[in-house]
């Protein structure tokens, strides 16, 4: 993800709380107390709670199990030989019959039946909520596309990406995103990053990150020797307008949101972002333009 000078959604509450979800979902498999997922977010227990209602419209512990239950419907399909029973305990449930008590009143159908006829059954989706970020201004518009095979010559930086930033290495990324723009290089396609695995670009932590250009074919005369070669294939892309800052906001409703309910499902392929803008030529941050690429294909 792109970088910045400074971040203004440092400290704010609606990326703690963004961070405290990817944090849920690391753990839906453990054990996992309201005091630990406070402590993550660096508040009181008592003032987290009530953030955390006031911005989701339930309490953590019902977020907690909704999520678990969605996990277990995934897992219950995809894992047909682990047991309901092993399904339960997994996900910290007291009993098998507790899980399946739960699941049914979520999804209105048994554990069971789902693992039978999945095809026949309709989960819940207007509870399947896994943002505070999906709302009726953040509906997400994805087209799908296909490319043919593109090759990102690259540089890269290593640090904790916050919210999309990488603050130490900001100026070094625009200038050399600058030297890029004044090659005219052949065959450009654009200016890209991407991270070093799907997983980090969406959990936003400490990564690696890649950063340079994209172009349809290996060039001769470029300003480094690393070459990522993206094969060719469909592409679920996303166009995210604003600042930077906000752009794993986007990447979250994308693949948490979307995703499942697309038909698609990831290929492993480096996703990355292509820049439309030059920061310096743009009078507000807010008409930045950035186009997402998802590596997706037919779900099986």
């Amino acid at each position: 993800m792109f970088v910045t000078q400074d971040s203004p959604l440092n400290g704010e509450i609606g990326q703690q709380l963004e961070r405290t979800l990817l944090y849920i979902d690391d753990h839906l498999e453990q054990k996992i107390t309201i005091e630990q997922i406070a402590r993550y977010a660096c508040m009181s227990s008592f003032h987290f709670q009530r953030l955390f209602s006031a911005y989701l419209g339930e309490t953590v512990n019902q977020y907690v199990l909704r999520r678990r239950l969605d996990f277990a419907a995934k897992k219950i399909i995809h894992h047909k030989k682990i047991s309901l029973a092993e399904v339960a305990l997994s996900l910290d449930f007291e009993s098998h019959s507790a899980f399946t008590s739960a699941f049914k009143k979520q999804f209105n159908i048994t554990p069971s039946s789902y693992r039978n006829t999945p095809n026949k059954s309709k989960l819940a989706n207007d509870k399947s909520r896994n943002s505070i970020l999906i709302s009726a201004k953040n509906n997400i518009e994805v087209t799908i596309k296909e490319l043919p095979t593109l090759w990102f010559n690259h540089k890269c930086t290593s640090g904790v990406i916050d919210g999309g930033i990488v603050k130490e290495s900001s100026h070094r990324i625009t200038n050399y995103f600058k030297e890029l723009l004044s090659a005219n290089e052949p065959k450009f396609y654009g200016l890209a990053t991407s991270c070093s695995t799907m997983a980090q670009c969406i959990n936003e932590r400490s990564t690696s990150l890649l950063y340079g250009g994209l172009y349809s074919d290996k060039q001769d005369d470029v300003l480094s020797e690393a070459w990522l070669k993206i094969d060719a294939g469909l592409w679920a892309v996303c166009t995210h307008k604003g600042k930077y800052e906000y752009l794993s906001r986007t990447w979250m409703n994308v693949v948490h949101s979307w995703l499942p309910k697309s038909g698609y499902e990831l290929r492993d392929v480096a996703a990355f972002e292509l820049y439309q803008n030059e920061q310096d030529k743009l009078k507000k941050f807010d008409d930045l333009l950035t186009m997402i690429y998802f590596p997706i294909k037919k779900a099986e």
